[in-house]
């Protein structure tokens, strides 16, 4: 039977069923006659009411194919008209226990990289020093997406969340819901092709579909202040106090998509930009720094390396200001004159695994004073090794630290384990 004929069924029987809940409800309670026991009942039906409210929805969300939640066709006509696109089929949203979310974040970052991707990742980011020995990057990035969140976009899906705390009346979860809807547009009328594109083009690609999300999310809240005088957001403290202790590279990926994505795409969608932008989305972190925008990169050609490849991959700008980091905010501006970057993790065995990392710089002075923040920031990394309590490392103690050397004028060498 066709979804728009079960759903008269269905809410007919939803409504007898209240009807006859209202009828059993009041004879049960037909002897009382304290003003106590009317307020009791008043609240008993309305929480009733409010079920079937809910249920209501359910089944007309099902019936329109649109997923556990009913998506108001309002804000879907607000979010095609801002983007300039339509849906190609009805937008499903699902809802999902506070708790829940959380883990199916981290099952949707793990699939992302493919079997073994995050792993090799994992491993590859903790011997360059951007990663200490206790962090592990999907929980510790699905937490800044999941604490206090009130919609989640699926990439792997195409397919928005919400938590079950979600109230379609409150204009926050409204806010919520848009950013959902926006970026499952994007993902509707621009779909990447499958198999991973590499981490800098995902990065680019994320900053982008996220900020044009975020800037759609806020000209909603800026009309709602105007028709209602609603005044905006409240700060969500624990995902700040989260981000706080956050090692400086997750935290620097988690908010690049609202630090720099969401400006980007803001002027873009101001000047009438965003359609082209989102069919040749910039491929570079570098990209979104706006003194780097249109930057053409150089990467480097990795020598030949003993034992099997088990990842090559690049850090890109962003990678590399983060990297630098621990040093302080002048030093990551040495990052500026990335031009490239290239790093290999290659095992010899299951005990040996080591690191080739070549950075390619836009002059032979930017190369010197680069090495030179890479000489002391690998003695802090040294040190902490050092002290480090936990369990040893996999490669052996004398090749613990990184090794810096200059293959070019122009190009870094680090590596860990030797060649």
């Amino acid at each position: 039977m066709r979804p728009e004929k079960v759903l008269p069924l269905l809410l007919g029987a939803a409504i007898g069923a209240a009807g006859l809940l209202q009828g059993l409800h009041w004879r049960s309670t037909a002897p009382a006659t304290h003003l106590e026991d009317a307020e009791g009942k008043v609240i008993a039906l309305e929480n009733e009411v409010a079920l079937l409210k809910r249920e209501n929805e359910s089944l007309r969300s099902l019936a329109q194919g649109g997923g556990e939640v009913h998506v108001d066709p309002a804000l879907i006509e607000f979010v095609e008209q801002s983007l300039g696109m339509d849906f190609k089929s009805n937008p499903q949203v699902h809802r999902i226990a506070s708790e829940e979310l959380r883990d199916r974040i981290i099952a949707a970052i793990e699939a992302r990289y493919g079997p073994h991707g995050l792993d090799s990742r994992q491993q590859a980011w903790s011997l360059m020093g951007l990663l200490g020995p206790d962090d592990r990057f999907a929980p510790q990035l699905a937490a800044t997406k999941a604490i206090g969140a009130r919609s989640w976009f699926d990439d792997q899906s195409g397919e928005g969340w919400v938590t079950d705390r979600f109230d379609p009346q409150a204009v926050p979860d409204q806010a919520a819901l848009i950013r959902a809807l926006a970026r499952i547009l994007i993902h509707q009328n621009h779909a990447t092709a499958p198999g991973w594109p590499g981490d800098e083009v995902a990065i680019a690609r994320e900053a982008l579909h996220h900020g044009a999300a975020m800037a759609i999310e806020n000209r909603f809240l800026a009309r709602q202040a105007l028709a209602t005088g609603f005044t905006g957001l409240q700060e969500n403290s624990e995902a700040r106090e989260l981000l706080a202790n956050l090692p400086t590279f997750i935290r620097g990926l988690a908010t690049f998509p609202s630090t720099l994505g969401l400006p980007r795409a803001e002027r873009l969608i101001d000047q009438e930009e965003i359609l082209s932008a989102l069919h040749r989305p910039p491929s570079l972190s570098a990209d979104f720094f706006p003194e780097h925008e249109g930057l053409t990169a150089q990467p480097p050609h990795l020598p030949d390396t003993p034992g099997n490849t088990v990842l090559e991959e690049s850090l890109g700008m962003l990678g590399l200001k983060l990297w630098l980091d621990p040093l302080g905010e002048d030093f990551s501006k040495l990052a500026n004159g990335w031009r490239g970057d290239r790093y290999r993790l290659h095992a010899l065995n299951d005990h040996d695994v080591r690191l080739l990392w070549d950075i390619r710089f836009d002059s032979p002075d930017s190369a010197d004073a680069f090495a030179t923040a890479a000489a002391e920031l690998i003695a802090l990394l040294a040190e902490s090794i050092e002290t480090d309590p936990g369990t040893p490392p996999a490669i052996p103690s004398d090749r613990q630290t990184l090794r810096l050397s200059r293959p070019a004028p122009d190009l870094v060498r680090l590596t860990r384990g030797g060649l």
